[in-house]
């Protein structure tokens, strides 16, 4: 009775209670995937970030400059504005923007920093304080499992493997979504 009586107060579907799972907009990947390192500069003002220095620039990304011949190739593959198009979003899910968190050198970059200022010495506190840090959750016991297993079947060296396990986080479904 009381969902009904819910569902009847916001028929449209527009209240966060309800409101179905999307992903986030390109800019808020990067910043996010800065911030969550520690590396973005909250700076406010100042003048533009050329498009060449998209992995680079810590910068927030509302300073890229973005026009239809200079596109951050990153915000791109995660539906950044399309210029042409009034700046008009198409919002999709496809195996590139996964490959491209994967595979960017800015994720790894932000991974290593990450790992680096995780303090925990057990395995499983580690991957506790990354979940909390990355998707602001603590994992299932079916993760903690999971990630326990990867981490001590690794032949890398111990570092190597957390700075994976922090790379495959940034690209778990929760980072890019918003529920």
């Amino acid at each position: 009775r009381v969902l009904f009586r819910s569902v009847k107060l916001d028929e449209d579907n527009i209240f966060l209670w309800r409101a179905n799972s999307r992903r986030i907009e390109a800019e808020a990947v990067r910043d996010n995937l800065l911030n969550v390192s520690g590396s973005l500069d909250l700076a406010m003002g100042g003048p533009d970030i050329d498009h060449t220095q998209g992995l680079t620039s810590k910068r927030r990304s509302i300073y890229l400059r973005i026009a239809a011949e200079k596109e951050v190739e990153f915000l791109k593959i995660f539906d950044g504005p399309a210029v042409t198009e009034c700046y008009e979003r198409h919002p999709s899910v496809m195996p590139q923007q996964a490959l491209a968190l994967a595979n960017s050198e800015l994720a790894f970059a932000e991974a290593k920093k990450i790992a680096a200022k995780l303090t925990a010495e057990s395995a499983d506190a580690f991957i506790r304080q990354a979940f909390e840090r990355i998707l602001a959750r603590q994992p299932t016991p079916n993760e903690l499992r999971l990630c326990g297993e990867f981490l001590s079947a690794t032949t890398k060296p111990a570092a190597a493997a957390r700075d994976n396990l922090i790379l495959v986080l940034l690209n778990h479904n929760d980072f890019v979504t918003v529920r």
